[in-house]
């Protein structure tokens, strides 16, 4: 029997998690604020991911920012995504959103951006005085 679980983030902000998803292909659910599990179990969140399938990830807020919620089993059997690729995936896709974000907020421009065999992501920015 599958369940519900949740896995912690760093993440914070909800504008730059849609751009990390968006990037990664998914797009969300609008209105939605329930996820749905095994056997038609619903779980309370805040945005819903949609995932082509049955069975949904759920964005729930904590004191800390917040987290992913999602029958990670089934995810896997009925949606083909597995949780550490995808927590992962979409870890380093928030991390390169929320720099670049910032690299603009404070006036800088991307002059290069490279991407090395271990997907090691590397930025040049430059500020004009």
């Amino acid at each position: 029997m599958s369940h519900f679980t949740k896995v912690k983030t760093k993440i914070k902000c909800l504008v730059t998690l849609r751009k990390a998803l968006e990037a990664m292909g998914y797009s969300i659910k609008e209105g939605e604020r329930h996820c749905r599990g095994y056997q038609g179990e619903l779980a309370e969140c805040e945005m819903v991911i949609d995932t082509k399938a049955s069975y949904d990830i759920g964005v729930v807020k904590t004191a800390e920012g917040y987290e992913l919620i999602g029958d990670w089993d089934m995810l896997e059997v009925r949606a083909g995504i597995e949780q550490d690729s995808f927590v992962g995936e979409l870890n380093k896709k928030y991390a390169y959103y929320r720099i670049m974000d910032e690299v603009a907020k404070q006036g800088y421009e991307v002059v290069e951006e490279t991407e090395d065999e271990q997907d090691v992501v590397t930025v040049r920015v430059r500020r004009w005085s």
